[in-house]
């Protein structure tokens, strides 16, 4: 094992490097995108939440009034 890192020359360090690092923006990438996913999800879900508790509301307005 030690003989193939004698063999490393500076140029294939920078070529790793600059594998890893092109690994880690489109991981970088990925992540941004998948929480952007995330967000619009829970805005939706609070969008939904909202409208529904104001159709329970005039639900709950209808039913009183009938009751009346």
């Amino acid at each position: 094992m030690p003989y193939l890192f004698a063999q490393l020359t500076s140029d294939d360090v920078a070529r790793e490097i600059a594998r890893l690092q092109h690994g880690y923006r489109f991981l970088s990438a990925a992540m941004i995108v998948a929480w952007a996913i995330v967000v619009v999800y829970v805005l939706l879900l609070v969008g939904r939440e909202k409208r529904l508790k104001r159709e329970i509301a005039g639900l709950k307005v209808m039913l009183e009034e009938k009751q009346k």
